[in-house]
């Protein structure tokens, strides 16, 4: 009796095991395509394929985003996605296809980039000031390259070749007493003031990659 049992029960588990066999062999493949690359700001398209073996089933496709926003195609197979202009991301679009043959795989996702865009911006700007408050423009110039490792400040000073020597020299007096790595900076003598008479000032922070100020 124990024997017929056993027989019995290892044919069910080798049925089963061949059921399900038989169901992962059969399923569908699924992907998705698009994202690629898009400047900051573009949206990117994402669109999922099924294989034919799942044409005459009722699928749902239920997508989410790792970033931007999903402004059309929500339940569809292609979504379109809303980037945000000042972000340096990637997004990963996943989708969950609701439908398929049970056991079968049901989720996958792509990612797309955007392409960074780099620009020097000016960020301080001063004509004659107290040497206290140069010092301080200074602290405040290294703060900001200080989070941003691979950037580099431009220094560039408007005058007469006196004023700029004069405020050239005061700029570096005032870095080297605060004991900043004065190859973070590059000063630049940009002539004539176009403001009018008097030193003038201009503090850029320049990313790599960026084009550099011109005077």
């Amino acid at each position: 009796m124990k024997q017929i049992i056993l027989v019995t029960t290892l044919a069910f588990l080798l049925s089963i095991s061949a059921f399900a066999q038989t169901e992962t062999s059969s399923c569908p493949e699924i992907s998705v395509s698009g994202g690629g690359v898009v400047m900051p700001g573009e949206p990117m398209t994402f669109s999922a394929q099924v294989g034919d073996e799942a044409k005459n089933l009722r699928l749902e496709y239920f997508w989410t985003v790792s970033g931007g926003t999903i402004i059309e195609g929500l339940g569809s197979t292609t979504i379109k996605v809303a980037t945000k202009p000042k972000e340096d991301i990637d997004i990963t679009a996943t989708v969950k296809i609701k439908g398929l043959p049970v056991n079968c795989p049901n989720t996958v996702s792509e990612t797309g980039s955007m392409i960074i865009c780099r620009v020097s911006r000016l960020v301080d700007e001063f004509s004659k000031i107290p040497n206290g408050e140069l010092k301080a423009r200074i602290d405040a110039l290294y703060l900001q390259i200080g989070n941003e490792p691979t950037s580099q400040g431009y220094l560039i000073n408007y005058g007469t070749d006196r004023e700029i020597v004069a405020r050239e020299n005061l700029l570096r007096k005032a870095i080297l007493l605060r004991k900043y790595d004065i190859k973070r900076v590059t000063i630049v003598n940009g002539g004539a003031n176009p403001n009018g008479a008097g030193v003038w000032t201009k503090i850029w922070i320049v990313p790599p990659g960026a084009e550099a100020p011109q005077p």
